[in-house]
């Protein structure tokens, strides 16, 4: 394992920034925010009031009395900003002193010189101004006598303050907040200690990877969307399916069939670290994939505090195929129903109603016992456990089957949990087949799902199993239900 490499995964980035696109925007508004604050509370707003002079010398308009203009509005730019400037302007507004700041420039390669009055409102800074044009001849007098300064620009009143933050500025902080804001959530993406794709899972997983399942698309009909009515990740009679994701879980059968033809495994326990990762999806794909290749198969809900099969397999309550019944010693053994799903050999022990005290069911043995009396009599068991996170009785569920698999959706749960989670599995005498990488991109693909049928299945009886004759006109090894409710889609 390399658990320190660091890889970028890029479905994982644009998934993290979607998700958490509202922290960049809200960034954005921070810097908006963090400017009205500095300008209501403290910047103090300026106001400049600006005209143009042309100084040129007397005579006629030569190229050597253009260039003695040059030079005396070079002269003049420095008598303008001069104190005694001020203190004339203040003089002749009445004023004791000059309320503002004189700037004189003059303009590349002219005689033109630009000059401003800046002051803390814009009649001050107008009126300083004018006192500035108006007494500047008694100064200009006394320095060049041969010197005429006209006034090409006169003063004006200014309409907003001069200090101001321009908007091109303010937009620059803006996007400056929310690049801040993006770059953290990509930092975070990229150094999450997550499983995103395959090569990190080979790199900090301490276990073998038996399967990645591409990512899938929920697609829904029209239909579904206007019933609003959800859709799992099925992959039996789902038109939406892809090839890829449907073949992905047949080849997770063929190697639940090659474990049982080499080491004789039919009890599989499917778990996960944390909750929505898939697992009771992942338990019902691969037992509708054994089925299909003709195994007999039941699928149990030991979930009993979130029961999630029914869902899938649209199943509604039944009181004798209720498991948490059985397990309560409610019904008894020769009561319990399995319910048949379809014309396939998958059988399913599932609950509807969620059963808070689930953990006795495993601490007194009823649900090993249930599996020891169906283990005889078909090919293969899948148990839908809770999470490890959530149930502590999952570590004592691997301990009476015969593998247990786990599911890890990528970029959900730490790879220290799941390393935790492997090696708690072994501590306590379970043994672990491997991991199901759950919901790896780049794959994308359309799906939806099928409706189920629900017309019974196997029974419990103390003489064990029997034969009889089925509603489709076959022998079977274990009686289907004679209570099954055609109006549930039989077909």
């Amino acid at each position: 394992m390399e658990e320190n490499k660091i890889t970028f995964e890029w479905h994982s980035i644009l998934k993290d920034i979607a998700k958490n696109f509202w922290v960049v925007i809200l960034s954005a508004l921070i810097g908006l925010m963090g400017i009205f604050i500095v300008t209501s509370s403290i910047y103090t707003p300026e106001y400049t009031s600006t005209a143009t002079i042309v100084v040129n010398a007397k005579g006629n308009s030569s190229s050597s009395l253009y260039g003695v203009s040059v030079e005396m509005a070079e002269i003049f730019s420095k008598v303008f900003v001069d104190p005694t400037m001020k203190e004339k302007a203040a003089a002749h507004l009445g004023h004791e002193s000059f309320n503002g700041s004189i700037d004189a420039k003059v303009l590349t390669d002219t005689n033109f010189v630009e000059l401003k009055v800046t002051s803390d409102t814009p009649q001050a800074a107008y009126e300083h101004l004018k006192a500035v044009l108006e007494v500047y001849p008694d100064l200009s007098a006394s320095i060049f006598e041969n010197a005429v300064i006209n006034v090409i620009k006169s003063p004006s009143m200014p309409k907003a303050p001069s200090n101001s933050l321009p908007l091109e500025n303010r937009n620059l902080v803006v996007a400056a907040c929310a690049a801040a804001a993006l770059v953290a959530i990509v930092v975070i993406s990229v150094l999450r200690d997550t499983v995103k794709n395959e090569e990190i899972f080979n790199n900090k997983i301490d276990a073998k990877l038996i399967a990645a399942i591409p990512h899938e698309i929920k697609k829904k009909s029209v239909k579904d969307h206007v019933k609003r009515k959800e859709k799992g990740l099925f992959i039996d009679g789902n038109p939406y399916i892809s090839l890829r994701f449907a073949e992905t879980f047949h080849k997770i059968a063929a190697k639940l069939e090659y474990m049982k033809s080499r080491n004789g495994d039919k009890v599989f326990a499917i778990t996960s670290v944390a909750e929505n990762e898939g697992k009771s999806t992942v338990a019902s794909n691969i037992a509708i994939s054994l089925a299909r290749k003709g195994n007999k198969v039941v699928i149990v809900d030991l979930d009993g505090k979130k029961p999630a099969l029914y869902k899938i397999f649209g199943m509604k309550y039944v009181e004798q195929a209720e498991l948490g019944k059985l397990f309560n010693g409610e019904i008894k053994r020769n009561e319990f129903r399995l319910r048949r799903y379809k014309r396939t050999s998958l059988s399913l022990a599932i609950n509807v109603n969620a059963y808070p005290d689930n953990h006795l069911w495993i601490e007194s043995g009823v649900a090993k016992d249930v599996i020891n009396a169906l283990k005889p009599k078909v090919d293969y068991i899948i148990i839908d456990t809770a999470p490890l996170s959530v149930d502590s009785t999952v570590t004592d569920i691997s301990k009476f089957v015969d593998q247990t698999m786990l599911v890890v959706r990528t970029d959900t749960v730490s790879s220290t949990s799941i390393n935790d989670a492997i090696l708690t599995i072994g501590e306590v005498g379970g043994s672990l087949a491997g991991c199901i990488l759950n919901d790896v991109y780049p794959d994308f693909a359309f799906f939806g799902v099928a409706g189920s049928e629900d017309n019974g299945g196997y029974y419990f009886s103390k003489k064990g199993y029997g034969k009889s004759y089925n509603s489709y006109g076959k022998y079977s090894d274990v009686p289907v239900d004679d209570n099954y409710d055609e109006s549930e889609g039989v077909r």
